[in-house]
């Protein structure tokens, strides 16, 4: 089996699928099949994929038979995504009106990625799997209530509210005035904290981010208490949702504060973690916050590259070739926060360029095949032993085979049209590989030694 790239109008739906009480002879018949059991739950499909996509860690099944790509697996998704195309293809009046107005409510993909299978019996194992419970846990094992309960309150930008209060909380212990505030927004405005959090450029311009229930930090407390002091004051009193209810507002708010935000120069070379478990344990990273030591002294400020604002930004390469100089000087001049998905492709790009230069400039022909190797070669060559800290998250990134940020989050920047990059997940890249430039380049010198 493999994956392919397929266009929503080359697939035929399966006319022998299991959901229909006899085969069907037609496209109309198929589609007509799967509304019969309940038009509202096509209907619903077809809407959220317009608000969302297709699910992309669930791929349709096709099999190649002839010059007909028959789904196997996903008969109802590709129904919608037909319908949203052509309403036409509906049985009623009603319902060619309903997936009409459904489909000016956003947008859907033209082509979809699918599991390509050579046979019917290939596939039927993992289609059973899906379809007839947990099969003593080798199938889909479902969550029991607590736990669809607790991860739903969790992703929730209300719960999020809470959680981010408690942190504030246990930053500043000793701020009363804080304090109050915070309880006042918890008790009557935690859905307007809820909606500024929620907010990606909000969350990124102070440093914050959220894994489950632990809140990241990537500023010292000391140097997030002007502006969580003005926000709280805000949203306690005089800003109401109505002024920070869409994007363009919440940047304008952020414009309005821009002196009490912390500056790119003070984040943290680690960010530190708040969680309900850790509650009151002494931050590992900074000192508290009053940006004091336990003895009282003020310990020099830990600082790290300024890399937040531009791709690769302080790398210069002095020996690859001169096209090659210019691909990174001119994705140098990327701002991230204004065009992150060309910054993130352009991760992707510059690195591979590199590292494919320097490859064969040396000569290697050894796990040249793919980036990964190529990188992996680098890395091998200048830092054997791993213990370059400078280069932990390269050899983490791009040679693991699970995380949030391995390898697979270049291609899928190039490749997948479902995933939109975030700002963080560039900068972290960026740095992570500007390193890795620096080295291949180095290498170029010792050859021209």
């Amino acid at each position: 089996m493999k994956q392919a790239s397929m266009h929503v109008a080359s697939l035929t739906l399966d006319e022998t699928n299991p959901r229909h009480a006899s085969r069907t002879s037609s496209l109309e018949e198929s589609i007509a099949a799967l509304l019969e059991k309940g038009p509202e739950k096509l209907l619903r499909l077809a809407r959220d994929i317009c608000q969302h996509g297709v699910n992309p860690t669930d791929m349709v099944i096709v099999l190649v038979d002839g010059d007909q790509n028959v789904v196997l697996e996903g008969n109802r998704r590709v129904a919608a995504l037909k319908l949203l195309h052509n309403p036409k293809l509906a049985p009623t009046e009603k319902l060619r009106k309903q997936f009409t107005a459904i489909a000016k409510t956003g947008e859907f993909p033209r082509r979809i990625m699918c599991v390509i299978t050579d046979s019917r019996m290939q596939a039927e194992h993992w289609i059973r799997l899906k379809h007839t419970g947990e099969n003593s846990g080798v199938g889909v094992v479902r969550w029991s209530t607590g736990e669809a309960s607790r991860f739903s309150g969790r992703s929730t930008p209300t719960e999020k509210a809470r959680l981010f209060i408690e942190a504030v909380n246990d930053w500043f212990p000793d701020d009363a005035e804080l304090r109050s505030n915070t309880q006042t927004v918890r008790d009557g405005r935690i859905t307007n904290l809820g909606r500024m959090i929620a907010d990606p450029a909000v969350r990124n311009r102070l440093g914050i981010a959220f894994d489950g229930d632990v809140v990241l930090r990537s500023y010292p407390a000391a140097k997030l208490l002007p502006i969580l002091t003005r926000i709280f004051h805000d949203l306690a009193g005089p800003v109401s949702v109505d002024q920070i209810k869409n994007k363009r507002q919440r940047e304008d708010y952020l414009q309005k504060v821009e002196d009490e935000l912390p500056k790119l120069a003070d984040r943290l070379e680690e960010d530190e973690k708040y969680s309900k478990s850790a509650a009151g344990e002494k931050p590992t990273v900074s000192g508290d916050a009053t940006g004091k030591a336990e003895d009282g002294t003020k310990p020099a400020r830990r600082k790290r590259p300024d890399f937040e604002k531009k791709l690769f930004q302080g790398v210069s390469l002095r020996h690859v070739s001169l096209r090659t100089s210019e691909v990174l000087e001119e994705a140098q001049r990327i701002k991230i926060d204004e065009m992150p998905n060309v910054a993130a492709i352009m991760v992707r790009v510059v690195v591979d360029i590199v590292v494919t230069e320097v490859a064969e400039q040396l000569g290697w022909r050894r796990n040249q095949d793919k980036l990964k190797g190529r990188i992996g070669a680098v890395l091998h060559q200048v830092d054997p032993n791993k213990d370059d800290p400078h280069l932990s998250n390269a050899w983490r990134f791009s040679q693991e085979e699970d995380g949030a940020l391995v390898l697979k989050t270049l291609h899928m920047f190039v490749h997948s049209w479902q995933n939109n990059p975030l700002i963080s997940e560039v900068r972290k890249l960026s740095m992570a590989y500007g390193p890795v430039l620096t080295k291949a380049d180095e290498l170029l010198e010792k050859k021209k030694r």
